[in-house]
C-alpha cells in the first residue's frame, strides 16, 4: 500500500503534469493580473529548471562531487542526478501557494496554504526515494534549488498585489482526469532519458568535463 501511495504521489511532481500546469498558471497571471508578474514567475521557473538541467548533464556526463551538506546524514548516498520532480514541485506548488496566501481572507489560510504546499512537496520528495528514483541527497538538492527559486520569485514580486484568479470547475475536472490517467499509465516523461543521452556526448566532448571540473570542483573532469 505504501508503494502504491508513493507511486501516485510521485506523479504530482512529474514534468508531464507540471509543464502544462505551469503554462496555464503563467497565462492566467498574464491575462488576469499583470504581465510583469507572469514574466517574473517564468524567470524563476526557468532558472530552477535550467539549473537542474545543467546539474543533471554534469552529473551524468562527468560526475558531481559529493553532496556538500549534512555529510554524516547523506554519507554514501548516490549523488548523480538531483531530483527534478522535487525541484519542479517546490517551485510550482510553493509559488502558487505563497501567492494565494497573500490574497487569503483569513489567518488560517495565510498560514495553512504554505504549510500544505510544504507538506505536499516533502511528500513528493520522500516518494522519489521510496520508488528508488533518487537518493536522499539528490532529493534534498532538488528541494533546495526549487526552494531558492520560490524565494527569488517572492522577492522580485514583493511589491505586486495578490492575483485574484478564478478557476473553472471544468478545468479542475480536466486536471483531475489528467492526473488519474497519468497515475494509471505511469510517468511518460522522457526528460531524464534525453538528458542522459545528451550527457553522454557532453562527457565525451573534448575539454567539456575539464570546464565542468573548474565550475564544480570534485567532478571527474
Amino acid at each position: 500500500m505504501f508503494a502504491t501511495a508513493s507511486g501516485a504521489i510521485t506523479h504530482l511532481g512529474s514534468s508531464s503534469l507540471l509543464v502544462p500546469l505551469s503554462a496555464l498558471y503563467a497565462t492566467a497571471l498574464w491575462r488576469h493580473h499583470s504581465a510583469p508578474l507572469a514574466l517574473r514567475w517564468l524567470l524563476a521557473l526557468s532558472l530552477c529548471l535550467g539549473a537542474m538541467v545543467v546539474l543533471k548533464l554534469v552529473g551524468h556526463g562527468c560526475g558531481l562531487p559529493d553532496f556538500p551538506l549534512f555529510p554524516s546524514l547523506f554519507a554514501g548516498d548516490r549523488f548523480v542526478s538531483p531530483s527534478g520532480h522535487a525541484a519542479f514541485a517546490a517551485v510550482f506548488y510553493g509559488s502558487v501557494a505563497a501567492l494565494a496566501a497573500r490574497n487569503a481572507g483569513s489567518v488560517w489560510l495565510r498560514v495553512g496554504l504554505p504549510l500544505a504546499a510544504v507538506a505536499l512537496v516533502l511528500a513528493i520528495g520522500v516518494s522519489r526515494v521510496a520508488v528508488s528514483a533518487h537518493s536522499g541527497a539528490e532529493v534534498v538538492a532538488g528541494l533546495l534549488i526549487g526552494g531558492l527559486s520560490v524565494l527569488l520569485f517572492l522577492w522580485t514580486s514583493r511589491k505586486d498585489g495578490a492575483p485574484r484568479l478564478r478557476v473553472s470547475p471544468w478545468l479542475l475536472g480536466a486536471l483531475a482526469l489528467g492526473l488519474a490517467l497519468l497515475v494509471h499509465a505511469g510517468d511518460p516523461s522522457f526528460v531524464e532519458g534525453t538528458i542522459r543521452r545528451v550527457a553522454y556526448h557532453f562527457g565525451s566532448g573534448a575539454g567539456l568535463c575539464e570546464l565542468a571540473g573548474r565550475v564544480f570542483p570534485g567532478t571527474r573532469g
